[in-house]
């Protein structure tokens, strides 16, 4: 019989597997960026789907699992709406690669934007934790 119990805890552990998913998203690019150090030429159509899927699936998986949780979304602060902003733009950056990659069929080197990206990303990412940070110390 399914109890409410039961209910709740699998709602928790599908906000954990989000994480994990994410973090795994993430943490796919260490071989690469190893493999490029060293001087390979790996193919990002192995790296970029796992990716996505990690990261997308990663936060929608959470996003479902707080909603069947109840947990209301917090009211965001202006540096909360500036960190997500920069992620925003660093995932953005990726438009005109793939527009000229794709739609014009130029070779585009993927180390001309993955810098772009990577400072918009984990700038936000810093944005939020500052964020975090100042909301603990002000309780």
């Amino acid at each position: 019989m399914v109890t409410d119990e039961k209910i709740y805890n699998a709602a928790w552990l599908r906000y954990r597997l989000g994480s994990v998913f994410i973090w795994l998203g993430v943490l796919v690019w260490a071989p690469f960026i190893i493999l490029r150090i060293m001087g390979e030429q790996p193919s990002m159509s192995l790296y970029l789907p796992i990716h996505l899927l990690g990261v997308m699936g990663g936060s929608r998986l959470r996003a479902f699992a707080r909603k069947e949780l109840g947990i209301p979304k917090p009211q965001k602060t202006r540096l909360q709406l500036l960190g997500h902003g920069v992620i925003w733009a660093g995932i953005l950056v990726w438009a005109p690669y793939y527009y000229l990659k794709v739609v014009l069929g130029q070779p585009v080197d993927v180390m001309d934007y993955l810098p772009l990206h990577l400072v918009g990303v984990f700038g936000g990412v810093g944005l939020l934790g500052v964020n975090m940070w100042l909301s603990k110390k002000t309780r």
